[in-house]
């Protein structure tokens, strides 16, 4: 991280903590003065990082921040560059963010079907343009990335279709220790995005499924045999407000232990 980034966040830190707690409202991506300084209570380093960001916009739900830090800062202190495809660019923002929260020697990609977010990002990033369900531009994005994958974020169409698609492809391919965060799920239930309350096809829905996948060790031999590939490489599905986050990790066959008299 350069200086004068470090110099931002503790200016950040330093209002916060300060008497007047001022914010500026740029940061708060459309939010009154006031509604930020009502709502900006640091947790962890993203959270300082995406409020003192004044580059190209950023745009996350606040309560993502600390659901992200919570499940990112173990990759972030594993001492090694860490490889991020996020499918989604927009304005490029968040791009940004990432490289100041995993450092500059992380390899940061995106995707997006829009060609003017190829001039969107820093040249130290990189954007694909395509469709986040072609497994074609998966298989590039993952090749610009070094041949491999850490962090996946998908914060593209929306549509069911779409990430169902783009996990089905990325998902076996992320590393052995690596993270799958699906983003604003609550389009799952909006007809605007193909969704609807229990309707087949959403993320939603599918991620149902996938804690039935994880439970592959009590089902009967053929749904057993088609879920023990995730089981035996997903520690959890941790499911929040608006957000899925998979984590990968090699797991072995559950046992239990009675001790005690």
């Amino acid at each position: 991280m350069s200086a004068s980034v470090g110099r931002r966040i503790q200016s950040v830190i330093d209002r916060l903590r300060g008497k007047e707690r001022r914010v500026d409202p740029a940061d708060a991506w459309g939010m009154s003065a006031r509604a930020a300084r009502k709502a900006v209570h640091p947790q962890g380093a993203l959270e300082v990082i995406f409020y003192a960001h004044k580059g190209r916009i950023a745009h996350k739900w606040h309560h993502y921040l600390e659901i992200y830090e919570r499940h990112f800062e173990p990759l972030r202190q594993r001492g090694t560059p860490v490889r991020v495809l996020e499918l989604g660019v927009s304005r490029g923002g968040s791009l940004d963010i990432w490289r100041k929260y995993f450092g500059p020697d992380a390899r940061i990609v995106g995707i997006d079907v829009d060609p003017a977010c190829a001039e969107r990002v820093d040249p130290e990033n990189a954007v694909i343009i395509g469709d986040q369900s072609d497994a074609g531009v998966l298989a590039a994005a993952i090749e610009r990335l070094g041949g491999g994958v850490d962090l996946v974020i998908d914060d593209g169409s929306h549509l069911g279709r779409h990430q169902v698609a783009s996990f089905e492809y990325l998902y076996p391919r992320i590393s052995e220790r690596g993270i799958y965060v699906c983003e604003d799920l609550h389009c799952s239930y909006w007809e605007s995005h193909e969704g609807g309350y229990r309707r087949p096809g959403t993320f939603i829905e599918f991620s149902k499924g996938l804690i039935d996948q994880l439970h592959a060790w009590y089902l009967d031999d053929g749904l057993q045999a088609t879920s023990m590939d995730f089981a035996t490489t997903t520690y959890g599905i941790f499911v929040y407000l608006d957000v899925i986050v998979i984590e990968k990790r090699p797991i072995e066959k559950p046992f239990h232990v009675r001790i005690g008299e």
